[in-house]
């Protein structure tokens, strides 16, 4: 059977191929192999439909009857001539074009891969003129030729390895573009969904909804935990809707190849909303769980926004040259989802529509998980009269929409229509811990049927410490016990039996997930380091031979020829030596990783039994606290985020003081006395 790494290294050596030869080479990647896929599957399923025929009644099927197994048998229809190997056989000059009539055939053959199967054009002209293609015939036919030797049936590669295979491509392609804006469209740190999906806890049965979902991590991730929880990953069913054609495409071919039945759909999630009621065009759907990481401080999220022009009629631009926004008054404003229940937000940024737009969507006992940029915690001021600052001024629209989320929602007359927090708790995140921005992120939980004893209450943590997370020279990320430690605190909320149970819990899936990750990383350094040893052990072997054959005439190998044998000796021992210790490093940081879970057990239940250490850590924030800093949920308001001075011995000083003007004095001495000999 085909390993997750074999095939991850089939998908980079095609984008070595690809690369700096097409832009968003990912999409060409992704799309090749799902067509290669459904086609060795198609051809896998027929033999195999007819093979179960056979040893069930003992003979070959007729016509009528082969016709009826392979309805049966295949989820999606391959019409003649557009099977792997009619690209492949296709003539250089004919292959673009055949692979783009096939998978166009394809598509109309399955409405339900419109879009998705033939996302790419692979036919596409060259933009220079020329008459070539976008995508050069030869290029293709190198893709083809490197793909060709993989079997993507069933027969060879399972539903899990082939998506374990896809996810991880399409890490390792937002890995090469962290600080482009790109990758944060379509991946989120597998390590925030994770914290996310175990805070939520999917049921069997539940419904799940990701707004701006990506490439579908979200939904993935979920899948695999109600798998684990209740043997089959059917038993959750999972909604999405992307803007981005490509992403959506890709999003689709994830919960293919993954063999989920998951419904996504293409389209602008504020201005054009997929998921409504059947009954009422207008009224947004609701699930039970909302997960998202929804594109930070979208501008002009309405598109009601015109651009500035100075008194010659020119556009100003900002510093990045793109234009300046001018955007209507909220007055006229209405949205026909009815979905700004807490108020509109400023159309110059998005954070509050998406989350509104979250609120709308969860049911009566909802729970939401959204990433967000942290200044929805403390943007936009409250009233202030004249009296208070001298300013007289109105509250702004944020600060309202935070309010209302901890309060309620308000009429137009100021009264609540209906008293309720939502906000459950508030994961303050690392810096750079996103791809696409540097920008600070936060984990808003929702709730919108919270236990009595949280009603008013709102968790806050603080998983930004230095220590609590691992810098990188690009990007920083969260580590097995750094998620041990933020998930603990949120299952917990502060009650050491919990913590205690969790914590027993999670040490145990963490380290397989360490040991996961050290298996992987093995299997890919022999797969890197294979060719380069077997070419090396071939030079070494082929040296030796010429000698042992110099030998078996009795004559004396030349001194050239000795000192190659050496040179080939050294090479292999050097390349062997370099795949051992890169094996060894890796068992290193997982047995560090190990090591640093128990570590983390240990801090975590010392904290947890000391009330001032607790406060480094985190808050359970009441709501008189929370009016009181007028809904501002800043977190170092409530979590002490100053690290503790190192505390000093002040006799030790002292001495220490005393000590250094006693050698300094001596040095003076000691000058004075060099110079006064050197002037006599």
């Amino acid at each position: 059977m085909l390993t997750k790494q074999a095939l991850g290294s089939t998908l980079f050596g095609m984008a070595d191929i690809l690369r700096d030869k097409v832009e968003d080479y990912k999409s060409y990647i992704l799309s090749l192999l799902f067509f290669k896929r459904l086609s060795d599957n198609y051809k896998w399923e027929s033999e195999n439909g007819i093979k179960e025929f056979v040893k069930e009644n003992k003979r070959e099927p007729n016509d009528r009857e082969k016709e009826i197994i392979l309805n049966k048998k295949h989820d999606f229809t391959i019409p003649e001539g557009c099977f792997w190997e009619d690209i492949r056989n296709a003539p250089i000059d004919k292959k673009n074009d055949s692979l783009n009539k096939a998978v166009i055939a394809i598509a109309d053959a399955n409405p339900s891969l419109k879009g998705i199967i033939n996302t790419v054009r692979w036919n596409e002209p060259s933009p220079d003129g020329s008459g070539g293609k976008r995508l050069h015939p030869d290029v293709l036919s190198l893709l083809v030729s490197y793909l060709d030797a993989v079997d993507l049936s069933n027969r060879n590669a399972s539903v899990d390895i082939l998506g374990d295979a896809y996810e991880y491509l399409i890490k390792r392609f937002a890995d090469e573009n962290k600080g482009g804006t790109i990758a944060g469209q379509f991946y989120t740190p597998q390590e925030v969904v994770d914290i996310i999906v175990r805070y939520l806890k999917p049921k069997k049965g539940s419904t799940l909804y990701d707004p701006t979902c990506g490439s579908g991590g979200f939904l993935i991730n979920a899948a695999k935990y109600i798998k684990k929880k209740t043997g089959t990953q059917k038993n959750i069913r999972l909604f999405g809707q992307e803007d981005v054609w490509n992403t959506w495409a890709i999003a689709n071919i994830n919960m293919i190849l993954h063999g989920l039945d998951a419904s996504i759909k293409k389209g602008d999630t504020l201005k054009a909303p997929k998921f409504t009621e059947e009954d009422n065009e207008l009224t947004i759907r609701t699930f039970d769980l909302v997960m998202a990481n929804f594109p930070f401080s979208q501008e002009n999220w309405w598109k009601n926004g015109e651009p500035k022009k100075d008194k010659k009629g020119k556009p100003i631009t900002k510093k990045d040259g793109s234009p300046q926004l001018n955007y209507p008054g909220k007055e006229d404003f209405n949205d026909p989802y009815e979905r700004f229940d807490y108020g509109i937000p400023p159309f110059s940024n998005g954070d509050f529509a998406f989350l509104q737009h979250i609120v709308a969507s969860m049911n009566e006992s909802g729970k939401a998980g959204v990433v967000c940029p942290q200044g929805v915690l403390f943007r936009g001021q409250p009233e202030k009269t004249e009296e208070e600052d001298g300013q007289n001024r109105k509250a702004d629209d944020e600060y309202l929409i935070r309010r209302g989320f901890l309060q309620g929602p308000i009429n137009k007359d100021g009264e609540f229509v209906n008293a309720v927090n939502i906000i459950d708790a508030i994961v303050v995140l690392p810096g750079n811990l996103f791809y696409g921005t540097t920008i600070p992120g936060s984990i808003l939980l929702l709730n919108k049927n919270k236990p009595e004893e949280r009603k008013d209450k709102v968790l806050m943590v603080c998983a930004a410490k230095e220590g609590w997370y691992k810098e990188e020279s690009n990007m920083n990320t969260l580590l097995p016990q750094d998620i041990l430690r933020i998930s603990t605190i949120l299952e917990s909320w502060g009650d050491m039996e919990t913590a205690k149970a969790w914590i027993t819990s999670q040490k145990s899936r963490l380290r397989d997930l360490i040991q996961e990750e050290l298996d992987f990383k093995k299997g890919e350094i022999e797969l890197d380091t294979q060719e380069d040893i077997e070419l090396a052990k071939e030079k070494r072997q082929k040296a030796d031979e010429l000698i042992k054959g110099k030998e078996a005439e009795d004559k004396k190998p030349t001194k050239t020829q000795l000192n190659n044998l050496q040179k080939t000796k050294e090479a292999l021992e050097k390349l062997i030596a370099q795949k051992e210790q890169r094996i060894a490093d890796a068992e290193t940081q997982a047995e560090k990783e190990r090591i640093a879970i128990d570590e983390v057990e240990i801090e975590l239940l010392t904290m947890l039994a000391d009330p001032e250490l607790r406060k480094r850590y985190f808050s359970v924030v009441d709501m008189e606290e929370l009016e009181e800093n007028e809904f501002n949920l800043n977190i170092p308001r409530y979590v002490d985020t100053f690290e503790p001075e190192e505390e000093v011995d002040l006799k030790e000083a002292i001495e220490g003081f005393k000590t250094a003007l006693n050698a300094e004095n001596s040095v003076d001495e000691l000058l004075s006395k060099l110079m006064e000999a050197t002037r006599k």
